[in-house]
Parts: C-alpha cells; sequence; structure tokens
C-alpha cells in the first residue's frame, strides 16, 4: 500500500513497503488491524523488490500501491531508473500519489501512526493540502509524461517528519529535468506559483499583514480565500531575447479582518491594493526561485517549441532559461467578507 526508495552510503537502492496484515475473523471475514515494514537492498529497484520477496511471507503485488516516496538524496540523480519498474509492469497502480521526503523516505514510512494505517495518513494528507494549494497534485501517471518534455520541468510534492509521529507537508520540490534541485517553494510561494500556473486547487487561503500599528497583533493581519483566479501566461521575443508576463486576477473573501471598518470604501481600496503587491513580492520571490534551481515549471520552453520554434532550435534552453525575464502582477479583489461588515 506504501513504499519508500532511498540511497545508502554504497550507491544502492533501499526499498521498504508497508503492507497490511489481515487478521480472520470469527464469522469468516477479515480486517486490517496492523501492517509490517519488510525492506530489500540492492543495485536496481527490482533487485532491491526482489530482496523483499525473499523475506517475506506473501508474494510481492503493488497494484495496491496508494503512495510512493523518494528519499532527497536519490532523488537528486535522476529519478526515471526508479520509477522504470512501475511503467514496464502493467499490474502497477499509476495513480499511487509521489512525493519527496526531507531525509530518508523509510523514515515516514516507519511513522508511529495510531489512529490509521500509515498509507491511508500519508494519502489523505496529501489529498487535504492539495485542496489547500500547498502542493500540485501529482501521480506516477501524470509525471511521466513531463520527466520527457524537454519544454517543462516535473514538481513534486515536499514533505518531513517530526519527532517519529506525524509528517508535514512542507512545500514544492523544484527539479531540473529529472534531478530534484534541492530547493523547494513553501508556504505562500507554493500557493501563489500553483495559482500562476492555473493548477491549484480549491481552498487556497492567505494569512497577510497589511499593516503594521500595534506590534504583530491580530489586527494588523487579514485572512482570505481565493475564489476565482484568471490567470495569463504571455511569452513574447524581442531581439532574440526572451520576455515573459504573468497576469493573475484575483477574487477573494475576505474570512477574518479584526480591524472591521470594511463599510468604508476606501478601506476596501486600501486592501486591494495592499495584498495586490504583497502577493506580487510573493509571486516575484517564488520565480527566483525557480530561475535559480534552473527549474522551468511554468512550461515556457514548451510554449517556445509549438509558437517561436526557430528560436528553440537555435539556442539552449537550460542555459537561456535562468537569465530570461519573468515579470508577474497580481491584482487582487474583494468581493465578500463574510456576514458582517
Amino acid at each position: 500500500m506504501a513504499a519508500s526508495f532511498d540511497l545508502d552510503t554504497e550507491g544502492k537502492i533501499i526499498d521498504a513497503v508497508a503492507s497490511p496484515i489481515i487478521k480472520r475473523a470469527d464469522q469468516g471475514g477479515g480486517s486490517a488491524e496492523t501492517y509490517q515494514i519488510i525492506t530489500g537492498i540492492g543495485n536496481t529497484p527490482r533487485a532491491a523488490r526482489k530482496d523483499i520477496d525473499q523475506r517475506s511471507s506473501k508474494t510481492f503485488d503493488a497494484s495496491k500501491l496508494r503512495i510512493l516516496i523518494i528519499g532527497n538524496e536519490l532523488a537528486k540523480q535522476d529519478i526515471y531508473p526508479v520509477l522504470d519498474l512501475f511503467y514496464r509492469d502493467p499490474k502497477s497502480s499509476l495513480s499511487a500519489k509521489v512525493f519527496i521526503s526531507e531525509g530518508i523516505g523509510k523514515d515516514i514510512l516507519q511513522l508511529n501512526i495510531k489512529e490509521q494505517e500509515i498509507s491511508e495518513y500519508l494519502f489523505e494528507l496529501l489529498e487535504s493540502q492539495e485542496d489547500a494549494s500547498l502542493i500540485p497534485e501529482e501521480n506516477l501517471q501524470s509525471i511521466c509524461a513531463e520527466m520527457f518534455d524537454p519544454g517543462e520541468d516535473l514538481i513534486l510534492p515536499y514533505m518531513s517528519q517530526e519527532g517519529g509521529t506525524q509528517a508535514k507537508v512542507e512545500g514544492i520540490a523544484l527539479f531540473n529535468e529529472r534531478k530534484f534541485t534541492g530547493q523547494i517553494l513553501s508556504g505562500d510561494e507554493a500557493m501563489i506559483f500553483l495559482l500562476m500556473d492555473g493548477t491549484s486547487g480549491m481552498k487556497p487561503r492567505f494569512t497577510k499583514e497589511v499593516t503594521n500599528h500595534e506590534n504583530n497583533s491580530p489586527s494588523d493581519f487579514v485572512s482570505f480565500d481565493v475564489k476565482k483566479t484568471k490567470q495569463q501566461l504571455e511569452v513574447k521575443i524581442s531581439n532574440k531575447e526572451v520576455k515573459v508576463n504573468i497576469n493573475l486576477k484575483l477574487k477573494i473573501a475576505l474570512t477574518e479582518y479584526a480591524r472591521n471598518q470594511l463599510y468604508k470604501k476606501q478601506e476596501i481600496q486600501f486592501l486591494n491594493q495592499k495584498l495586490s503587491e504583497i502577493l506580487s513580492k510573493d509571486a516575484e520571490a517564488a520565480i527566483k526561485k525557480l530561475q535559480q534551481a534552473n527549474s522551468d515549471s511554468f512550461g515556457i520552453g514548451r510554449r517556445l517549441i509549438a509558437l517561436h520554434n526557430d528560436y528553440w532550435k537555435q539556442v539552449d534552453w537550460k542555459k537561456e532559461y535562468p537569465n530570461i525575464s519573468i515579470t508577474p502582477k497580481v491584482e487582487v479583489e474583494i468581493v465578500g467578507h463574510g456576514i458582517i461588515k
């Protein structure tokens, strides 16, 4: 139901799998009351899986896989060799969610979760953060095409574990081609990136400081949900230079604003302008990280292949991308403020 791949100190693959232990009831039915974790080591993922088979009393079957974890150090290498065995096996569950772990992936697999089976816990945790627009919705099938697309770099969720008892979704792991760059987008930067990319979830929610009158008092902050988005990415070439403009319009509903005063038109105008400035800065910070990591996760190269193919053929895009001009602009409009003004 869940599996992890890590790299040991000798360069071998460590594969750990979590499978439920079914106990028969008196009436003849069965239930999974607990699960076991079995570890195998090999020069390749297939060899590591064979090692697992030799240690298990049951036959290994990945057709019910729900979670696949790739350890940080292994992800910094080409991740396709890790995934190749899943794509070649017709029984593989291509709907399984994939994420990168901070440190050793097996540590997350061994979390002491008492209320749920580990695969169920991690699956639901990822689903909730997909809805919250902190991470993209990705699985084994969706990332396959991205790994081989020269005009777009893939992204994956990034997760850590705390105290051996719970996991925490940190944000988005940035890739350069099929290698993890070591850089992540976290918090508001991750959410604004997904909004600009047009792949955000159903419930993006922000909390921003709009004034500084009372030393970080709750009255200095505003919380809001994004209700509607409109994004446009324009790629232009001028004098053999690529210029990209990303325009993002957000209609939001305030969910918390202790200063009140929302019956005043000037207060609404102030918040619209202030939040537009703040989110535009978040967008600039996210784009700066993308270019530092040389991760074309917006798929700008894909647009060049389709619309400016002559230019694409003349340049080395991986050398060109970190230096191109990408200008974001975020416009915020408040359309709701709850049942009180």
